[in-house]
């Protein structure tokens, strides 16, 4: 199953599983989500926000959807770094924050939203759990991932620099490819580290997610298809 791009006013690198009744839709921050996109997300059926930022990041929900947070890093986000790194210590390390994740993916009464600030990093290891548990194919994670970069360099790229321009000439290139960049090779890595884990399914369950949530996971693809 392919990820849709759609347009909801005020989010931006939004896509979903489908553009009139999704079960998942990914998102960079909701801060400046209007009225109407409200409206939006209400019309596709979102029951739920679930936000992977951490306390220090989140500004006030004002949109009246129920929001359930579950800080995936459990520190302070990493300002530089190599994005395979990052990712491979988050799948190593945070295992269960992924799981609850995911899990209020599965529990979601209608489409669940998912996003962290830029909608790529959490927010790409989360989907990405989620659909291969769900059953949809590595190949179909990898080019949903890769659409993320055109839509947040333009949102993110002031602050990336920000962080750059203070940092030695030597770390700079890695750090702007931390903050704007989904490239194919980072989210192939962080899939072969799943696969090393068991796959999917069997990371998920052994970090915490339940049978059941399991199930529904491969319920809501199959009623989607």
């Amino acid at each position: 199953m392919e990820m849709r791009t759609i347009g909801i006013d005020g989010l931006f690198n939004a896509r979903a599983t489908s553009a009139s009744a999704p079960w998942l839709i990914r998102t960079g921050a909701p801060d400046a989500l209007s009225a109407d996109g409200v409206s939006t997300l209400r019309a596709l059926g979102v029951s739920v926000i679930i936000d992977l930022r951490e306390p220090s990041e989140v500004s006030v929900a004002e949109h009246g959807i129920p929001v359930r947070s579950v800080g995936i890093y459990g520190a302070e986000p990493p300002q530089t770094g190599r994005l395979e790194d990052v990712y491979e210590a988050l799948l190593r390390e945070r295992g269960a924050a992924l799981a609850v994740a995911v899990g209020l993916v599965a529990d979601a009464e209608g489409a669940a939203l998912v996003h962290c600030t830029a909608g790529k990093d959490r927010t790409g290891l989360v989907v990405a759990l989620a659909r291969l548990a769900a059953g949809d194919s590595a190949e179909q994670v990898v080019e949903d991932y890769v659409l993320s970069e055109p839509d947040v360099r333009p949102v993110r790229e002031r602050h990336a620099l920000a962080v750059a321009g203070a940092l030695p000439a030597a770390e700079r290139e890695e750090t702007l490819r931390l903050h704007l960049a989904s490239p194919r090779e980072a989210i192939e890595h962080a899939l072969a580290v799943i696969d090393g884990l068991g796959g999917a399914a069997a990371y998920l369950t052994g970090n915490g997610l339940s049978d059941p949530q399991l199930r529904e996971l491969r319920r809501k693809r199959q009623a989607a298809t």
